[in-house]
């Protein structure tokens, strides 16, 4: 931070110190100015002009009073956010300008990494928002956006950011940002909207299968098409899964293929499918990561076997955890407290939904998914589940999945409820 003072002084008294007698200038410059004296070399040592050691906090304070500040302390806190208001000036004016060449030069010369991702997410949704799909599309061709640059919880920030604004605007005529292989890999494939696989996400998703993508890609929209289908309750189409990279997958798409296996396998034995999802049936296979889709799924169809499997299964050090994993863990606080009630553990299903927080289910992505188990699970252990809350059937209507229904409610701790089973190949859609 004194060397960004030291810029500002520079900019300020208009002399580019290289010499003593720039210094002795300064240092009148600043006594006028201020009515307050740095010596010359003090000035040369902050410079570098002559050694030294740690300037003063009567120096910084002087010279922040020089550049416009009340003291070094306020520069501190201001000079970042005026800096970062240039910046923004600057990418607006070239946005306006259509300038995708000298913003690609202007992103080249931000060296903090967050600062840059704050301002590739303003003229991300700028851009998207004034139809600019060219301009994103520039940037992402040239490297400005390097997902392994960022943590995941900003990777997950960044796809958020910009699917509040895809979700607003209608996706025809937006197919070539919309399917270019960075936007894919940094935005669709982070965001996973699954609040809107009825929406604008199915939408996307469908106009994906028609473009050139990743193996990848295939897979993960081949499990959201069968996810979808089944809360739909339509006919779900076969799929090879015998074939497949595994050894070279994520193990959230991993967690994702033997989740939607599950809809294949009306009695599964929930190790050898893992096993052959995985590799492994050992505690190195079983990653926090892996087990989000799987215990969504659990959740969301109050599946008590699998839900059962899921917590023999995962350990959890929460000392180790991520912040980006908080949502995982929440999910699984959830899902021990839906077992306890399944069995009757009733104060083990109030101390899970004691630790469990909704706040911390990621957003917009899972949360409206999660809310029928979540108040589920809050009426049975408020003893009022025989009213169907408005906010769930608003919720409902809104996901436009029949899945979700009073039917659903009513029996969802039932014992005798009929098992989960999905529409085939052979059946008639409902």
């Amino acid at each position: 931070m004194i060397q960004n003072l030291l810029t500002e002084v520079i900019k300020a008294s208009g002399i580019d110190v290289h010499t003593r007698g720039d210094c002795e200038l300064l240092s009148a410059l600043i006594l006028v100015e201020t009515d307050m004296f740095v010596s010359y070399n003090t000035l040369r040592r902050l410079f570098g002009l002559a050694e030294g050691g740690k300037p003063r906090q009567q120096t910084l304070d002087v010279l922040s009073k020089f550049c416009g500040y009340d003291g070094y302390r306020n520069f501190c806190v201001d000079q970042p956010k005026l800096s970062l208001w240039k910046q923004r000036e600057e990418l607006y004016l070239l946005l306006s300008l259509g300038d995708a060449s000298s913003a690609i030069s202007f992103f080249e010369g931000v060296d903090n990494d967050l600062v840059k991702l704050e301002l590739l997410v303003t003229v991300f949704r700028e851009s998207y928002v004034s139809n600019q799909d060219d301009f994103i599309i520039s940037l992402l061709n040239a490297g400005c956006y390097e997902l392994d640059r960022h943590a995941y919880t900003y990777q997950i920030h960044t796809a958020i950011a910009l699917g509040l604004i895809i979700r607003k605007h209608p996706l025809e005529n937006r197919i070539p940002l919309l399917s270019n292989p960075h936007f894919v890999e940094s935005i669709y494939l982070r965001l996973i909207d699954y609040s809107a696989l009825n929406g604008y996400y199915g939408e996307w998703t469908h106009l994906l299968q028609n473009q050139p993508i990743s193996v990848e890609c295939q897979i993960f929209i081949a499990c959201l098409e069968r996810l979808k289908s089944f809360l739909n309750q339509t006919t779900i189409p076969n799929w090879n899964w015998a074939e497949l990279p595994r050894q070279e997958l994520h193990p959230a798409l991993k967690g994702r293929i033997f989740t939607v296996q599950l809809l294949e396998n009306e009695s599964p034995s929930y190790d050898d499918l893992w096993k052959s999802t995985f590799g492994g049936i050992d505690e190195t296979y079983f990653e926090l990561s892996a087990f989000i889709e799987p215990s969504t799924f659990a959740l969301a169809t109050g599946h008590r076997e699998l839900a059962t499997w899921l917590i023999q299964k995962v350990q959890i050090n929460e000392s180790a955890l991520q912040q980006f994993q908080l949502h995982d863990l929440h999910v699984h606080f959830l899902m021990q407290a839906m077992c306890a009630l399944f069995d009757d553990r009733l104060r083990d299903a109030q101390f899970w939904m004691s630790r469990f927080d909704e706040n911390e289910l990621r957003r917009p992505c899972f949360y409206d998914l999660l809310l029928f188990p979540v108040r589920r699970v809050q009426a049975e252990l408020n003893d009022d589940a025989f009213t169907y809350p408005t906010e769930v059937r608003e919720m409902a209507v809104k996901l436009g999945h029949p899945w979700f229904s009073e039917d659903l409610w009513n029996s969802f701790f039932t014992p005798s409820r009929i098992p989960i089973k999905a529409p085939g190949p052979n059946d008639s859609p409902h």
